[in-house]
């Protein structure tokens, strides 16, 4: 019997082959992903039923409700909080504490379900796979990504992935435009490009405010983001807190010492001591932090070093051995049952 990993979109945009949270169950069993959205109902219900399932992410009603068809179920939300509206939390509540168990990314996500109403003995705490190694151990090409942007050899700027709803892209954007300091962005700007490759991504509101200083890279893949992370001056991200439930791309950029202008909610706690915090909907204390990195190449040196031993704990290999335990002790492989 092989797992089923049942996802709402595949291949995933993911920055390297190890950072594919989706594929590091198939790397592990062997087993099948299989995407929601190239599936109907009950094409799913054949290829799951009475097998050992890992689901991962939104959708009613794969793959949210995999664990009544399934032998042995692993469910990822990919969220801090099961639900906002009341509706939501009582019909989650029912679905996952009938998973055997539910995997959440942070402390702050794992109090945040137990307060929900999730079982506690159904929770447990495995972050989302990093490959530190590429990313700690390598050079990017600092200068060619200067060149290709057009930023100058001794210039500053902010790095930031992504221009998705909740990644409130328009507070870094007001944020730098305050700090006057340039902004690469990897991503798009118009929607319909964004869909055309994130085909699993809501993308947000139009960016109203000026970015004569935003750059737009489009889609990057691990390569580029190493050179970026070289030649930028900080990452910064300003995501919602329950838009976020990890946040690849700051341990990414943490890996590779790039020091962190992160939200002031739990999801960051991890980096309390080796980054700078504000609230997520504020571009002045956004820009403040931003400032005092500018100001102080002594505060960006040791956070970004600092940042890089917190996400050493996250790469792969240790990821993986997380969730080889986990799968072993449900008795999803080591011939157990």
């Amino acid at each position: 019997m092989s797992m089923k990993i049942l996802v709402p979109f595949y291949p995933h945009y993911a920055s390297t082959e190890k950072a594919d949270y989706f594929k590091i169950a198939a790397d592990i069993t062997g087993g099948e992903i299989i995407a929601t959205d190239k599936n109907g109902f009950f094409s799913i219900v054949r290829k799951i039923r009475g097998q050992d399932v890992h689901g991962h992410g939104r959708g009613f009603p794969f793959p949210q409700i995999a664990c009544f068809f399934t032998r042995k179920s692993v469910y990822t939300f990919h969220n801090n909080f099961i639900g906002q509206k009341w509706h939501a939390r009582v019909l989650r509540r029912f679905i996952f504490n009938h998973y055997d168990k539910i995997i959440v990314q942070s402390e702050f996500a794992r109090q945040n379900y137990i307060k929900q109403g999730i079982k506690p003995e159904k929770l447990s705490l495995i972050p989302l796979p990093i490959d530190y190694k590429f990313y700690s151990h390598n050079k990017g090409d600092e200068k060619a990504f200067k060149q290709q942007f057009k930023i100058g050899e001794n210039e500053p700027f902010a790095f930031s992935i992504g221009t998705s709803y909740h990644k409130n892209p328009e507070i870094i954007v007001e944020a730098c435009r305050i700090a006057k300091i340039r902004l690469i962005i990897a991503g798009y700007k118009d929607k319909t490009q964004a869909k055309s490759i994130y085909g699993g991504f809501k993308i947000g509101r139009e960016i109203s405010t000026n970015t004569d200083n935003v750059i737009y890279t489009g889609h990057l893949r691990g390569p580029d983001f190493l050179s970026a992370f070289d030649a930028a001056t900080m990452y910064i991200n300003s995501s919602d807190e329950d838009g976020e439930a990890m946040g690849s791309a700051v341990f990414e950029a943490a890996s590779a010492g790039l020091p962190l202008c992160v939200p002031d909610y739990g999801t960051f706690d991890v980096f309390k001591g080796s980054a700078l915090f504000h609230e997520n909907h504020d571009p002045k204390g956004l820009a403040e932090n931003i400032l005092k990195y500018l100001n102080d190449p002594g505060l960006r040196k040791t956070n970004g070093e600092k940042a890089r031993q917190v996400a050493a704990n996250y790469d792969y290999d240790i990821v993986r051995k997380q969730y080889e335990d986990l799968y072993r002790e449900l008795g999803m492989i080591g011939g157990q049952g």
